[in-house]
């Protein structure tokens, strides 16, 4: 029954963002010409269709972090001296870091036990002449006891905020005795210096204060990816997540989605790969992930790997096409294919057996994964022009984070996964800046011709929006 469900919204899925950028691109390219042009049909791939092109359908992404992190801040109104590290040296719990400047401390701490004894004498002379005032109050005449209990008071209450001054004092001077006792700060993790920020501020982006220095742990790692908003329905934590290497797509690890972070959405561009007609996503909000592993042996930290949740949907062997798409109605099975010169045709198919469950039928002849077929309709008719949908279905599955790989047509070599120093491309997210002399006002002293317009060359373009932390 699941099965059948899901089923069901595939399909629903599938006709309605066919139907919808069909009816888009024919009115967008007939509006206001008032020309009877053909309506263009959109054929997928039937590799995509049936997920018999290379890799997966729905896939992410990802780089191979540390599962700690250790990120330490200085403390307050102290100075380094030396530091022991360089970026990218290994270290081991106890490895000295960095030190203090303890001349700058003792000094403090010099400054700080002479006020502390200041403020001891004061108390002591405030009590003094509490009980010279108490003495002279009980001798005095009943016309002065009011004014005497009014010194008294007030200094009592002196007396008061000068034992709070006496340990706020105290308590910073417990710190710096335990600051020069530790002026030499150790690792508390094995694992590799990340970065020595020697001068810290504030992070433009998070609003947060570097790190003085991070040390990425080793041995046990995770793995961080992103997810656009437009996608972050397919993930939950507790997703089963198969991890697949990019240069053997035969070497997995199995792991599940520990969390996503909203909070803190991910900048600049996309780590998914763009790819014609899946664009939509370009502008949508994305948020970094994270994969816990059951074992990461054979991993190393920064690896680029790809990412696939497991949702539920059973693979079958063979091809298995979705019912809808044949047409059985005339005796022999046949689908509308791009055929020669991306001309549509009535391509027969022999079918095998049918699965009732998902409602596919099972294509034994007649079509390849290279094949573009479009979703039949009263406008497919032998000849009719065919516009194939490159990487992606018509109007369908969106986000710039996901990986549509279908694979090499036949005869051609496969293309080689992508290596561990390599990043996913994806469009820089920047406006296109103008030509010079192009866009914005027109200058004063220019006239504008009869009719209001513009001379030519002078016309704005169209605005256009074309299209990563280690956790603690």
């Amino acid at each position: 029954m699941k099965k059948k469900i899901i089923t069901a919204v595939v399909c629903i899925l599938v006709v309605a963002a066919i139907a919808g950028v069909a009816f888009w691109k024919f009115s967008s390219s007939d509006e206001g010409s008032g020309s009877s042009e053909e309506i263009m049909l959109y054929a997928d791939s039937v590799g995509l269709l049936t997920g018999t092109g290379l890799g997966s359908q729905n896939r992410f992404s990802g780089v191979v972090e540390a599962q700690n992190t250790l990120k330490i801040q200085l403390e307050s109104e102290q100075t380094v001296k030396d530091i022991l590290v360089e970026k990218g040296q290994a270290v081991e719990i106890g490895t000295p870091l960095f030190e203090y400047d303890t001349e700058d401390m003792n000094l403090k701490l010099e400054q700080a036990n002479l006020e502390l004894e200041k403020i001891s004498n004061s108390i002591d002379t405030i009590n003094a002449q509490i009980d010279e005032l108490t003495k002279a109050k009980k001798k005095a005449p009943s016309s002065e006891q009011l004014s005497y209990t009014t010194q008294i008071q007030e200094a009592q209450m002196s007396a008061k905020q000068e034992e709070y001054n006496y340990k706020v004092k105290q308590l910073e001077i417990d710190r710096l005795q335990k600051s020069l006792g530790s002026s030499t700060v150790t690792s508390t993790i094995a694992g590799i210096v990340q970065e020595i920020n020697e001068n810290p501020t504030y992070d433009n982006y998070s609003g947060e204060m570097q790190p003085f220095m991070s040390i990425l742990g080793v041995g046990k790692y995770r793995v961080k990816g992103t997810v656009s908003e437009q996608n972050m329905q397919n993930l939950s934590p507790g997703t089963p997540i198969t991890v697949r290497s990019r240069v053997d797509e035969t070497i997995t690890w199995i792991g599940t989605v520990d969390s996503i972070d909203t909070e803190k959405p991910v900048s600049g561009s996309s780590s998914g790969v763009m790819v014609e007609g899946m664009d939509s996503s370009a502008q949508a909000s994305k948020y970094p992930f994270y994969v816990t592993l059951e074992s990461s042996d054979g991993l190393m930290l920064g690896q680029h790997v790809y990412l696939e949740p497991d949702l539920g949907i059973e693979k079958k062997d063979g091809m298995w096409l979705m019912s809808p798409y044949i047409i059985q109605d005339d005796g022999d099975p046949y689908v509308w294919a791009a055929g020669e010169g991306d001309k549509l045709e009535k391509r027969a198919v022999t079918l095998g057996s049918y699965d009732e469950d998902s409602d596919t039928w099972e294509i034994l002849d007649g079509l390849k994964p290279s094949d573009y077929i479009t979703w039949p309709s009263d406008d497919c008719k032998k000849g009719a022009p065919v516009q194939k949908n490159i990487g992606g279905m018509s109007g369908g599955m969106t986000g710039g984070d996901v990986d549509m790989d279908i694979g090499p047509m036949d005869g051609e070599e496969p293309v080689s996964p992508d290596g561990l120093d390599e990043e996913i491309i994806t469009p820089d997210g920047g406006e296109e800046e103008l030509p010079e002399g192009e866009g914005g006002l027109m200058p004063l002293d220019e006239d504008v011709p009869d009719g209001g317009e513009a001379p030519a060359g002078d016309e704005a373009p169209a605005d256009g929006t074309p299209e990563t932390e280690a956790a603690s």
